[in-house]
């Protein structure tokens, strides 16, 4: 097990990836090509700019093809583990799946998360060791808070602030009160967490589907007097996950001129 003083990576990869059939019906969404990679590398990429050199992939049902991919981590600069979700009950019953492994502060990066710049994780980390809260949480602003998970935070400085509540999904109604200076801030699936937030996860009911939710055991944290930080993103997160925001990340590395770089990096390896 991790030493105290390690922080290591969590990258939760085994969603069904429902809303991008029929081509995650043969290929893990994590495993789609952004300008020559995965997603899941570019996840890889966040955490490794963080200092993390251990990196744990939980993966489940035909996700065979990240475990080719990703290998021991070795490639990347990182050395991987997975972890096996027999059934698919929800981000915080996948997260649950690490408890055995890790006894110390960890990152947890969803495997369909497109987040840039790179060093996103290594400020969350920054800010979570000032504050030491129970968990920090990366956020970033949207204009319609009914298709996410929302934080109400007070105290805002700086960029990040105290989160008082979340609701996951609200109506515009309920979404009023989460208002932070005229915005909505949502959750983009960047954590830290220290591991006391097992205990929590194992608390959380199930939902009406079945499943536990992440955002339930934090919010169960947050009520018995758990302090949980949130950062506001300053670059750019892309769901994976969705259709309509898969092109959306390909132009914006067009944009950003990320594609030579990423040509460079492929080329080096076939020398």
């Amino acid at each position: 097990m991790p030493s105290k003083e390690e922080i290591v990576g969590l990258i939760p990869a085994a969603g069904e990836g429902t809303r991008l059939y029929p081509f995650s019906r043969a290929v893990p969404k994590e495993m789609y090509p952004i300008l020559g990679k995965a997603v899941i590398e570019h996840a890889v990429e966040n955490l490794r700019e963080a200092g993390i050199e251990k990196i744990f992939i939980i993966v489940g049902h035909q996700k065979g093809s990240i475990m080719d991919y990703i290998g021991d981590g070795s490639f990347f600069g990182v050395k991987v583990s997975y972890l096996y979700q027999m059934k698919r009950k929800g981000l915080g019953h996948a997260v649950l799946q690490a408890k055995e492994w890790i006894d110390t502060t960890f990152t947890v990066l969803l495997g369909d998360s497109f987040i840039e710049p790179k060093n996103e994780a290594k400020n969350l980390i920054k800010i979570h060791e000032k504050e030491r809260p129970l968990a920090t949480i990366l956020l970033f602003k949207v204009k319609d808070p009914t298709t996410y998970g929302i934080a109400k935070i007070k105290d805002m400085k700086d960029h990040y602030g105290t989160i008082t509540d979340l609701i996951e999904k609200p109506t515009l109604k309920q979404a009023i009160s989460y208002k932070v200076n005229g915005d909505y801030y949502a959750i983009c699936g960047m954590y830290v967490f220290e591991p006391e937030i097992f205990g929590y996860i194992e608390k959380t009911k199930p939902d009406k589907k079945g499943e536990i939710q992440l955002t339930d055991a934090i919010m169960n944290a947050i009520k018995n007097g758990e302090k949980v930080m949130g950062v506001v993103l300053r670059g750019a997160y892309m769901d994976i996950g969705k259709w309509q925001t898969v092109l959306n990340v390909e132009k914006y590395m067009l944009k950003m001129n990320r594609l030579g770089n990423i040509i460079r990096e492929r080329e080096k390896v076939m020398k």
